[in-house]
């Protein structure tokens, strides 16, 4: 059985971003009025979005997050009142031999933090032998970066010869640590020691230009 999940808001905004122009967004993507957008940001906890599937929940958590809003993602629970063990993001697929699904790889890992602190990062929803005591919203990091022509005159001979192309790999290296030290450092400004359900993204949003976003729940885990 395919899991479902409810969109939460309660009128948080990510750190930094002005709140009429996240209103703004929000009632071009919500097709509300004045009064509805008002209502969203009276500080409630409000329904969204009931019962939608997994990748209906990745899109609008990432719209919310474009728009300059934190909504939460949670699982809807089974008739049994456990919930059901797929993710938002996570890609449904048959083994070869067994029919069944195989198991999401799960990263659990801790990184430092400006304040000399730690942050644990995971792409799943929980941190094990830990409890999650409070939950902060969306949090999202992202850089755009061009095309380097020394990389470029690289990669065209690389098409004419075969193999990596090392320029570019450094490139998305650099900018998926970019995008995550921007992460972090805002679930640490918010009091989160942990981030879950992490994902990544690419767009192009310009000829040559790209951006690499990436974006998880911060909570605090103990």
């Amino acid at each position: 059985m395919a899991s479902h999940y409810n969109i939460i808001f309660e009128g948080k905004t990510t750190p930094g971003k002005d709140i009429d122009s996240v209103k703004k967004a929000l009632t071009s993507f919500l097709k509300t009025d004045e009064q509805g957008i008002e209502r969203l940001f009276s500080g409630k906890r409000l329904l969204i979005r009931k019962n939608v599937d997994g990748a209906t929940a990745e899109k609008l958590q990432k719209a919310f997050a474009d728009a300059g809003a934190m909504c939460a993602v949670e699982q809807v629970e089974a008739s049994d009142g456990t919930p059901t063990p797929k993710q938002p993001n996570e890609v449904e697929s048959k083994g070869a031999d067994s029919g069944k699904k195989p198991a999401t790889p799960v990263s659990v890992r801790s990184v430092p933090t400006a304040d000399g602190g730690s942050m644990i990062i995971t792409n799943i929803e929980n941190v094990p032998g830990k409890t999650v005591v409070e939950h902060f919203g969306l949090v999202s990091g992202s850089t755009i970066r061009a095309k380097h022509v020394g990389r470029d005159l690289m990669a065209s001979l690389k098409n004419l010869v075969g193999g990596e192309l090392k320029g570019y790999t450094q490139l998305l290296q650099e900018s998926r640590k970019q995008a995550m030290d921007r992460l972090i450092e805002q679930a640490r400004q918010l009091g989160a020691n942990a981030i879950v359900n992490i994902r990544f993204s690419t767009s192009s949003v310009a000829q040559g230009a790209a951006e690499l976003y990436t974006y998880g729940t911060a909570v605090r885990v103990e």
